[in-house]
């Protein structure tokens, strides 16, 4: 008696373990998903601000020393929106396809290349504003 009570003990042991390690592996794909649906807007829309003020400023003599900042931040921004849309693509391939932990890590470097772009960018343009005036 006393060892089939540890054999479900044991089996439930396991089976709580493995949600909990499921759990996991679905917050972790959530983070994925809505992190690098986040990190697109961001760069996107940034990059859309940054072209909004090279338009306000192209008539005005600070606009030339603004201008390398501005498009070096443009590049920066349109790159981490590029960076962070191709991760839907590198996500579903990783997990329909290919099932190594090397997909993993390179989705996560996909997602750090483009939040870093983002504050690079925002580095830039704040180093041009206060550069042009």
């Amino acid at each position: 008696m006393t060892r089939e009570t540890d054999v479900q003990t044991n089996i439930l042991d396991h089976q709580l373990t493995h949600d909990r390690e499921q759990r996991r592996i679905d917050r972790l794909y959530d983070l994925k998903i809505h992190g690098s649906k986040g990190l697109s807007f961001l760069n996107a829309g940034a990059a859309v601000a940054v072209l909004a003020f090279i338009q306000a400023l192209v008539d005005t003599p600070v606009y030339l020393a603004f201008k390398p900042y501005a498009l070096v931040a443009l590049v920066c921004f349109l790159l981490g929106a590029f960076l962070s849309a191709i991760t839907f693509f590198f996500h579903y391939a990783h997990l329909f396809y290919f099932s190594s932990s090397r997909w993993n890590k390179a989705l996560w470097g996909l997602l750090i290349g483009s939040s870093v772009l983002a504050f690079m960018g925002g580095v830039l343009v704040a180093l041009g504003v206060w550069c042009a005036v």
